[in-house]
């Protein structure tokens, strides 16, 4: 059912007339995290997929929120992954939470945890970037980065960093708008929020919105927190997740749509 579900979402996505790419299956990655966590080295895995041929292919690194890589949120980062592909992107779902044993939600329990985990994951982040661009097969011109919820905020903190951090630009799905100091990025911000998120409410995001200055935002009137995961409404932690299927599926076309704008060619 879930491979039915990313082949119907990919019918509606991909425009009429564009090449659509196979995809093939999953390589499993690692690399060394650039600083250690409680003393110890990390090494960082993930899950690449690529169109299938050959060529140096654009890149997305997606990034999960404070719950880690569970089967809903592993789920909707392979149907963004799915998405991606098809239009041509490598995508690299990246694991920062299982790899330090902090999935499960442990991190959403408390906000220190919480921004603790932003600093190290925007490292992991440009370590990914680093990964990618070593790559005889990436475009390291074309490198990008998607994330949801804390990992959103982490795709935030990327774009305050500049274009030193490698990225071309990023897309956030529900993240805290606090992460932007201002309403002006070099590196171009799409950020895609659910009216109805109690979580990571859409007030800051708004204000922050300047497309002119390199901040776009779009904010689903009907949508709650997570609303790409394929998941029922329901209470997580005191707030409402769950999915909006307009808001999933317009989001990863805009998602889809707001890369290409910005690629080199």
């Amino acid at each position: 059912m879930v491979f039915w579900t990313i082949k119907c979402f990919a019918r509606t996505l991909i425009p009429a007339g564009m090449m659509v790419h196979s995809v093939l299956a999953a390589e499993q990655v690692s690399f060394t995290a650039s600083s250690p966590y409680n003393g110890k080295e990390v090494v960082l895995t993930g899950e690449l997929y690529k169109p299938v041929g050959t060529g140096k292919f654009p890149a997305v690194i997606l990034m999960h929120g404070c719950s880690g890589l569970g089967k809903a949120v592993r789920s909707a980062l392979q149907m963004h992954a799915h998405i991606l592909t098809s239009n041509g992107f490598a995508a690299l779902i990246l694991d920062s939470f299982g790899p330090r044993r902090n999935d499960g939600g442990w991190v959403c329990e408390k906000i220190s945890r919480l921004s603790s985990a932003q600093a190290y994951r925007t490292r992991d982040a440009i370590d990914a970037q680093k990964y990618l661009a070593s790559r005889s097969d990436i475009d390291i011109r074309n490198i990008f980065a998607m994330g949801q919820s804390n990992g959103g905020s982490v795709a935030l903190f990327i774009a305050r960093r500049g274009k030193s951090a490698g990225f071309r630009a990023v897309t956030a799905f529900y993240p805290w708008c606090g992460a932007l100091i201002s309403n002006k990025s070099s590196t171009p911000v799409l950020i895609l929020s659910g009216e109805r998120d109690d979580w990571t409410p859409p007030r800051l995001c708004k204000e922050k919105s300047n497309p002119a200055g390199g901040v776009t935002v779009k904010v689903y009137p009907n949508a709650v927190h997570s609303f790409d995961l394929n998941i029922p409404v329901t209470t997580y932690l005191g707030h409402k997740v769950g999915l909006d299927v307009a808001a999933a599926s317009d989001s990863r076309r805009l998602m889809v749509k707001f890369f290409k704008q910005h690629l080199v060619q």
